[in-house]
């Protein structure tokens, strides 16, 4: 998988009087690490969203390599993103929750089987298929939910 740079530029937020992001502008290389910074509803999250498609900007440009995304809907941006909240299902094992996408999207079984396989020995899950969310540590959970 290719890795894209991300590019804000003159990014705004509005909705109706309330300013959530105001003229944000900043650009991640592939490899870069980068933390957003700031308290409680200064417009970190919404950024986020707007990056992921979740939330469409009021003006500025969002760019992922060199595709204009700024109106493209979510499933278009080839890219993904990790709630804080885990949004694991309880009643599930790990297996079921990471392959929960696509057995919705009726992806077969044995295409779901390798899916799992790859992705459980990435985030170094694959002892825990077995287990509830219940059952596992913060980071394990937090890995679940990026799988």
């Amino acid at each position: 998988m290719s890795q894209s740079r991300i590019r804000l530029d003159n990014v705004f937020k509005q909705w109706d009087a309330t300013v959530a992001v105001n003229d944000v502008s900043f650009d991640v290389t592939p490899g870069q690490f980068v933390i957003l910074l700031g308290p409680s509803g200064c417009g970190k999250s919404t950024t986020l969203r707007m990056i992921a498609g979740l939330e469409e900007a009021t003006s500025g440009a969002i760019h992922i390599g060199e595709r204009d995304v700024t109106r493209a809907p979510p499933g278009d941006r080839g890219l993904s993103m990790v709630f804080q909240s885990y949004a694991l299902f309880p009643h599930l094992s790990v297996a079921e929750n990471i392959v929960f996408g696509l057995k919705s999207r009726r992806v077969p079984r044995s295409e779901r089987d390798k899916r799992l396989a790859h992705v459980a020995e990435l985030v170094d899950l694959s002892p825990y298929l077995d287990r509830k969310p219940a059952n596992l540590s913060g980071g394990q959970r937090q890995r679940v939910a990026l799988a």
